[in-house]
C-alpha cells in the first residue's frame, strides 16, 4: 500500500494511533491492530495520551489515523476529548475509531458522538467506528475462559480492522436520537470522576509504597507523600490504580464496592488449551447470553473479511 511522490518514487503509507488507556485493554488492542496493518506495509506508530503529553506526533505526517480510548459511560473519556482539541488541524485524512467496553449492549456505540464531532472539526473524515469487548475492570471479574474468548475475538477484530483500513472502506455511522441524549445525561460521570477522586485512598496497614499506581496513572492524579499514595481530583474513573495493586490496597472510593484487582493474563490464558476458547455460546444462559448476538454478527464479519473462522480458533 504506497503511494507516488513527485519524482516517481514509492513511499509506503504510515499510520499514527492514538490511544488513551486506564487499565490497558485498549492500549494492547491498539498494539494488536498496529502489528496487523505493520504486516499489510502501513507503517505503524502508537502515541499513548497520558500526563504529562508531550512530543504529540502531528497527524499531518500521517496518511492515516486512528483513534482509540475505553468506553466510560456510554462516553468517550473526556481527557480523551480535551487531547482532541490540541490536534493540528488536517485536511479530510481518514479516521478510524475502535473502542473498548466490557458489554455489547448498542447503546455503546454513541460513546463516538463527540468524539466523531471534534474530529470532523479538526478536518478528520471519519471511516469507521468499531466496537470492541475487553473484560470489566470495575463490578465484577470476568473468568478466564470468557477473558480468552475476548482476546481471542479482540484478535480477530484487530485482523478485520487493519484489512477494510488497507481496503479503504468506509462505513456508515448511525446513532439514534435516544442514544445521543443518554450520552450527554451520563456525562454526569465526569463530575463524579472529579470528586470522586479524593476520595480514593489505601489502606495503610497494606500499602507497601511500591509507587505502582502512581507510574501508571494516565492522568498523573496519584502522588506520594509520606510513603503514601494521595489522589486528586484529576481521575478518569478508569480504575488503573485499584486493578494494578500488587496488595490489593487501593479503595476506589464510592466504587469500592465494583473494584477489581489483578490483571488479566491474556496472553497466558490463549497459550492454555486447558481453558476453553468459548465461554458464549448457544448454550449459555442468564446475563451473558445478552452477548451472543453481538459475537455472532461480528464472527461473521471477521470471517468474510479475513477467511478466518474465529470462533473455532
Amino acid at each position: 500500500m504506497c503511494r507516488k511522490l513527485w519524482d516517481g518514487t514509492q513511499h509506503m503509507k504510515k499510520a499514527i494511533i492514538y490511544v488513551f488507556s486506564g487499565t490497558g485493554n485498549t492500549k494492547l488492542t491498539a498494539k494488536e491492530i498496529a502489528e496487523e496493518l505493520n504486516l499489510l506495509d502501513i507503517d505503524t506508530t502508537i502515541f499513548d495520551v497520558r500526563n504529562p503529553i508531550h512530543d504529540v506526533p502531528n497527524p499531518n505526517l500521517y496518511d492515516i489515523a486512528l483513534f482509540g480510548y475505553p468506553i466510560h459511560a456510554f462516553n468517550t473519556p473526556k481527557f480523551f476529548l480535551d487531547f482532541i482539541k490540541q490536534l493540528p488541524h488536517v485536511n479530510g485524512l481518514p479516521a478510524y475509531i475502535f473502542k473498548t467496553s466490557g458489554e455489547p449492549f448498542h447503546i455503546n456505540s454513541v460513546s463516538s458522538w463527540s468524539l466523531i464531532r471534534k474530529l470532523k472539526r479538526k478536518g478528520f473524515i471519519t471511516m469507521m467506528d468499531k466496537h470492541l469487548l475487553m473484560p470489566y475492570n470495575i463490578m465484577f471479574k470476568y473468568q478466564d475462559a470468557l477473558a480468552k474468548q475476548m482476546f481471542n475475538h479482540t484478535l480477530g477484530m484487530a485482523k478485520l480492522i487493519a484489512i477494510k483500513i488497507k481496503n479503504g472502506d468506509k462505513e456508515k455511522q448511525r446513532y439514534y436520537p435516544w442514544y445521543i441524549i443518554a450520552h450527554y445525561i451520563f456525562r454526569i460521570q465526569w463530575i463524579g470522576a472529579k470528586i470522586n477522586g479524593p476520595l480514593i485512598h489505601v489502606k495503610k496497614d497494606i500499602c507497601s509504597g511500591c509507587g505502582l499506581c502512581v507510574i501508571q496513572c494516565p492522568t498523573q492524579n496519584i502522588e506520594i507523600r509520606h510513603g503514601i499514595p494521595h489522589f486528586s481530583h484529576h481521575c478518569t474513573m478508569c480504575m488503573n490504580c485499584s486493578l494494578v495493586c500488587p496488595n490489593d490496597a487501593v479503595r476506589p472510593g464510592i466504587l469500592n464496592l465494583w473494584r477489581v484487582n489483578g490483571k488479566y493474563p491474556f496472553k497466558q490464558l490463549i497459550e492454555n488449551d486447558a481453558i476453553p476458547s468459548m465461554y458464549i455460546n448457544e448454550k449459555t444462559e442468564g446475563y451473558f447470553k445478552l452477548f451472543l448476538s453481538y459475537y455472532d454478527k461480528t464472527y461473521a464479519e471477521i470471517k468474510e473479511v479475513t477467511g478466518i473462522d474465529y470462533s473455532k480458533v
